[in-house]
């Protein structure tokens, strides 16, 4: 059974295309809340801020940004189902269980917070560099700008946004691509509803010295969104992959820095800039072929023996493995399953705000439950099986196993300690239900 207000627990809606376009739509709409899209979203806020232009200004400014967003999307649709047709097991947010992305996009957010602080500044030669080009004004920087939008939303699974992944990765191209389409209008809908309704441009403020000020403090959570990569990094493949991005990083800042005092000099020294620059970026490589933490652990004997007790973690949970599940269902025990990621946000707020209270803890004692948690940080592709299994094409992913062996609830990918305890008392019910039918047979 499913949470009956959950509309990303199906593997595809029930009414077919309509439905799974309906669902992206408002999902990609969703995603401009999230905090993984807010850091570049900050950078189109500030363009918008300008004002003052014409209503032509306004529109092109909304289309170069929606033709980013969903030329992205399509984009990095169709990657994804073509390595899936190649036989590679994927879901939604693969790119991040790449170091070399991972540290790509630290370095990348990065360099555009340096730009936002002054260090350089965009222009000339320099304009068809990634980050540069989001902080370029005209069609091209509103463009990459939604490109980036949809690198770093990416990730995110918003709601509503599950039914219809799933529906894409399961229909036919055509039908998949329009899918990602929709999505790409959702996400893009904030902006061009801006760019086409005048009265809602015009209550955007005037332009003035503030924007300077608030440029300066945009670049802020661009630092952040880079901070929180490199944590995601350091989880991916330890401390030795922060110290080559960090190198990378210092690197990095010390060529656009001396680009940018070189830029009305010789040309030599410009072009020196951006080599230190790109040596910088040149780190991914060694970042890419480190050992994971998986890998690490099993070569320092680390993982369990075959037969040992699992290992209880702080917020009570064990591992999730498709054997301890079994068990554990053949034992009649009601099972929370948690599939996550640390590349996730939405995961992460969940668990800070649900799953690692003691009402939760509570809840799962008073249904003789265990919690187990599954890592899809890196590639895994038992647990990428399980997702596909369940209908589900990324994280977040929960689902409540009942002790009477029927079939899970599925939960929403935002929780609540009400939607959680009462999917727990029901599992908890129906095993009890069981045992009392049993007893009068």
């Amino acid at each position: 059974a499913t949470s009956d207000g959950d509309a990303t627990s199906a593997a595809r809606p029930r009414n077919g295309l309509f439905a799974a376009l309906g669902l992206a739509l408002l999902g990609g709409v969703i995603l401009n809340l999230m905090p993984c899209v807010l850091p570049i979203l900050s950078l189109k806020a500030l363009s918008l801020a300008g004002g003052g232009e014409s209503t032509a200004k306004a529109r092109s400014h909304a289309l170069w940004y929606t033709a980013g967003v969903v030329l992205s999307f399509a984009a990095l649709g169709g990657l994804a189902l073509a390595l899936r047709e190649a036989g590679l097991a994927l879901g939604w947010g693969f790119q991040l269980q790449q170091p070399a992305v991972v540290g790509g996009l630290a370095l990348l957010m990065f360099a555009i917070g340096l730009s936002l602080s002054g260090v350089f500044n965009v222009g000339g030669g320099f304009a068809n560099v990634g980050g540069g080009l989001a902080q370029k004004s005209g069609p091209a920087g509103d463009f990459f700008t939604g490109v980036l939008a949809v690198v770093v939303a990416a990730p995110c699974t918003a709601p509503f946004m599950g039914a219809a992944l799933g529906f894409a990765f399961t229909a036919s191209a055509p039908f998949a691509i329009g899918v990602f389409v929709a999505l790409g209008v959702g996400l893009a809908l904030p902006f061009l509803l801006i760019g086409f309704v005048p009265a809602l441009a015009k209550r955007l403020p005037k332009p003035g010295a503030w924007m300077e000020t608030l440029k300066a403090l945009l670049a802020f959570p661009m630092y952040l969104t880079a901070v929180w990569l490199v944590w995601v990094l350091a989880k991916q493949r330890g401390a030795d992959a922060v110290g080559w991005v960090l190198g990378g990083a210092v690197l990095m800042a010390l060529g656009l820095w001396a680009w940018e005092r070189a830029r009305f000099r010789a040309a030599g020294l410009r072009a020196l800039g951006l080599a230190i620059a790109a040596a910088g970026v040149a780190v991914l490589w060694p970042v890419q072929q480190l050992p994971s933490a998986r890998e690490l652990a099993a070569a320092n004997g680390a993982a369990a023996a075959a037969g040992a007790a699992p290992v209880e973690a702080a917020d009570g949970s064990l591992p999730w493995t498709a054997e301890r599940l079994a068990a554990l269902r053949a034992e009649g025990r009601v099972v929370f399953v948690n599939m996550t990621a640390d590349w996730c946000v939405s995961c992460k707020a969940n668990e800070r705000a649900v799953l690692s209270t003691d009402a939760f803890a509570a809840a799962i004692e008073a249904a003789n439950g265990v919690y187990l948690k599954g890592d899809w940080t890196d590639v895994d592709p038992a647990i990428t099986a399980y997702l596909q299994t369940h209908g589900a094409v990324g994280v977040p992913f929960y689902a409540v196993y009942p002790a009477d062996g029927g079939e899970p609830e599925i939960l929403p990918t935002l929780l609540t300690s009400g939607i959680v305890e009462g999917a727990l008392a029901r599992a908890s019910e129906g095993g009890a239900a069981a045992a009392t039918a049993a007893v009068s047979r």
